[in-house]
């Protein structure tokens, strides 16, 4: 990652109420005013970060399709599961995780 220096400054005047909404769309963001202003201005699409529950969601997504996926090798190893069955559910639980990383981006 490239970090660039930045020297230049601009000074802006802003309402009440017009600093009051950019503050208030950047703290849903978890960007800085500035920082969300620079997102905005260089075309980032800006989406308000997940709640604390949904990174937990995500969280334990992530742990189910761990563990199905080591199941799934264990059970394949002995012949024991139905594997295409296994490997259905654990599609279903990774396309579930793709979703909320979507609607929030990475995280």
């Amino acid at each position: 990652m490239v970090f660039l220096k930045r020297t230049l400054e601009m000074k802006i005047r802003f309402t009440r109420a017009e600093l009051d909404a950019l503050t208030k769309k950047a703290r849903k963001t978890n960007y800085s005013r500035e920082g969300f202003s620079r997102a905005v201005l260089n075309g980032v699409e800006v989406k308000e970060a997940p709640s604390a529950d949904t990174l937990l969601l995500l969280r334990e997504l992530k742990r189910v399709g761990y563990n199905l996926d080591q199941l799934l090798k264990r059970a394949n190893a002995i012949g024991l599961l139905d594997v295409p069955q296994m490997r259905k559910v654990l599609e279903t639980v990774d396309t579930a995780a793709k979703t909320v990383i979507s609607a929030y981006g990475d995280t």
